[in-house]
């Protein structure tokens, strides 16, 4: 029997989280050894430009995949592109051979950059008063003599993800352990990823938490808080709180445009977008990529764009395993072909990964959010005549995402499609 690697992908977006939700210390019976893997590279990285094409590319990537296969029975959908790259790339830290090379192809970026700029980009993610984003890691290996673990890659993740690192039984307290991890970084959001017990040929769990949450750079008043209707796919109506507003960043892309919203500090920005009338959302999605974000951010346009955003919720449960295979990442996933040795070496067989899971979770309302956006403040409204107002209701299917304003690239994209 050939011994199973479980790798599990777990983040959180949500907005306006009340402050008696937070989570109690966390408490777990599990040997905790990060403190014998604390940094030890002296390289803070930097945030290159090919590290920007690579994570926009990967971002796109992964949303028109996931949507493409997730989108029969499913009215809403919503991803985090940098958990799953985060996660991802550390577990690229213990592949080599073919596997790693895929992995480093769907990625965007040899493995050793792209843990210096992940590093510097995490590192530097704004956070404020009325912003927070968070994000922590952890490894968490079976302990005993069936498996042996690799230091080389525990200090790689220490180095540059700060991951806690824990040795575990992988018995009943140990489940328990890893959901109260989930529980206490995602602030009391999402409080388990394993409702069933371990199987017992797992010997590694990889997760990150990722936490958004921001109140708008405006607030709402209550005169702008109305009841309108939205038009879901498939034209049922929903009367719907709508969120008006009068923004400044006009957004375009070939099939579509859209508007960037502010919150606290300026750091991030909500974008919604919307298709042209007649196009079909998914379609619309489908077509976008990195180098049509880019660009879209880069050319956003300066001018007083009269707004309406729905209030939602919702939260999503997905295996992006099927996704990341048609991206190129395959060997990964398949026993005969993994090459996961780096991570370590097993007494009943070969590693490899049995699936890439994440869940979500996002609100938005007149408070706040917690989503991802995208952001490149680049202007282009130096035009000899002042442009018409523009108008971006979206009452109808709609792209959005929150956005890092510094780099334009996203935490989080998503699809709304019926309310």
């Amino acid at each position: 029997m050939k011994k199973l690697l479980i790798f599990l992908l777990a983040m959180l977006m949500l907005a306006a989280i009340p402050a008696q939700m937070t989570s109690c210390a966390l408490n777990v019976k599990a040997s905790e050894l990060s403190a014998g893997y604390t940094r030890q590279a002296t390289e803070a990285g930097k945030v290159t430009d090919g590290f920007k094409t690579a994570m926009a590319d990967f971002s796109l990537a992964l949303t028109n995949t996931t949507v493409s296969l997730e989108k029969e029975g499913k009215a809403n959908h919503l991803v985090s592109p940098l958990s799953a790259l985060i996660c991802l790339s550390m577990l690229a830290g213990g592949a080599k051979g073919e596997t790693l090379a895929q992995m480093e192809a769907v990625l965007g970026m040899p493995i050793d950059e792209l843990n210096k700029a992940l590093y510097a980009y995490t590192s530097g993610l704004y956070t404020g008063k009325d912003c927070k984003v968070s994000v922590a890691d952890s490894i968490w290996y079976r302990d005993g003599d069936s498996f042996s673990v690799r230091e080389e890659f525990l200090q790689t993740c220490a180095d540059w993800y700060q991951a806690q690192q824990y040795a575990a039984p992988f018995d009943e307290t140990t489940r328990k352990d890893i959901n109260k991890w989930v529980d206490h970084y995602t602030d009391g959001m999402i409080d388990s990823i394993l409702e069933d017990p371990i199987p017992a040929e797992a010997v590694m769990y990889v997760v990150n938490a990722l936490v958004f949450d921001a109140k708008w750079e405006e607030e709402y008043e209550k005169k702008d808080i109305l009841t309108e209707t939205f038009t879901s796919l498939g034209g049922t109506e929903s009367s719907v709180t709508m969120l008006r507003s009068e923004e400044s960043r006009y957004l375009t892309v070939e099939g579509g445009f859209g508007v960037a919203k502010p919150y606290k500090g300026m750091g991030y920005c909500f974008v919604g977008l919307l298709p042209e009338e007649g196009t079909d959302i998914y379609d619309f999605a489908a077509s976008l990529d990195g180098g049509d974000w880019t660009a879209m951010w880069q050319e956003q346009v300066r001018t007083t764009v009269y707004t309406r955003i729905p209030e939602f919720t919702y939260s999503s449960d997905m295996n992006l395993t099927d996704s990341l295979k048609e991206m190129g990442m395959i060997d990964l996933f398949s026993a005969d072909t993994a090459d996961l040795s780096g991570l370590g070496t097993s007494a009943m067989g070969n590693l490899y990964c049995d699936g890439v899971f994440q869940k979500t979770f996002i609100q938005v309302d007149r408070n706040g959010t917690k989503a991802a956006a995208v952001t490149w403040a680049v202007n282009k409204a130096e035009s000899a005549a002042p442009m018409e107002p523009k108008y971006v209701y979206l009452d109808r299917p709609f792209v959005y995402a929150i956005v890092d304003t510094g780099t334009g690239l996203p935490l989080f994209v998503g699809v709304v499609t019926g309310l």
